[in-house]
């Protein structure tokens, strides 16, 4: 059972958290719970591209393909199916439980008028713990 830590100053750390910053102790941030570490595992490999890891070139999230990808009526659907498909494949102790899958084109994207932008929201189901949370993640054709 994951327990909500009153004093994470004593506890022992899990992983880093993202994104990456300064941490209390001098280090980088923490996380020292399972639900906060599956929930920054699931934004690491969503951000990550196939074959950007070295020495593992199959790590990573084949969304950024769809973000070149004309928008055609089952992007949404390959989107969810893709996001599903990865997590089970790199990440086995979580259940996806919902993904949504939205397209903001230029004309909804005022800041941004040539860029395209897939927003992603995973709600997943922690295996071992029973908790559930969500995380958000924007790719788009800008980022490099």
């Amino acid at each position: 059972m994951a327990t909500t830590l009153l004093n994470p100053t004593l506890a022992t750390p899990i992983g880093l958290s993202l994104p990456i910053q300064d941490g209390n102790s001098g280090f980088f941030a923490q996380t020292f719970d399972t639900l906060s570490q599956v929930k920054t595992n699931i934004m690491n490999l969503l951000n990550t591209r196939q074959g950007e890891r070295r020495f593992q070139p199959t790590f990573g999230t084949r969304l950024w393909n769809l973000v070149f990808e004309q928008n055609t009526d089952t992007l949404k659907e390959q989107a969810i199916q893709i996001v599903t498909e990865d997590i089970a494949m790199w990440i086995p102790n979580v259940t996806v439980v919902d993904v949504t899958a939205n397209l903001l084109t230029p004309e909804q994207n005022q800041a941004n008028a040539d860029i395209y932008m897939l927003n992603i929201a995973v709600t997943f189901l922690v295996n071992m713990t029973k908790q559930t949370d969500t995380v958000v993640v924007t790719i788009n054709n800008a980022t490099q």
